[in-house]
């Protein structure tokens, strides 16, 4: 199952959660503030490439998995 990342426009909480495909878009409230004013973010991702590990994300942060290279 997939870990979506959410943002509440009412307070500004960022968070995580586990959903199931059938779920993604259900209306999510946040647990802060119990807003229904919920963003959901755009994530980036690590899968292992080819040579071994790869950065996926535009601006790389320097995980080991790249060296920070990116």
């Amino acid at each position: 199952m997939p870990i979506y990342e959410f943002k509440c426009a009412a307070c500004g909480k960022k968070f995580d959660l586990l959903l199931s495909l059938k779920e993604r878009d259900k209306k999510v409230k946040c647990p802060e503030c119990s807003s229904d004013q919920v963003e959901r973010q755009l994530s980036s991702f690590f899968a292992p490439g080819a040579g071994g590990a790869s950065c996926t994300a535009s601006s790389c942060a320097g995980c080991s998995g790249c060296g920070g290279s990116h």
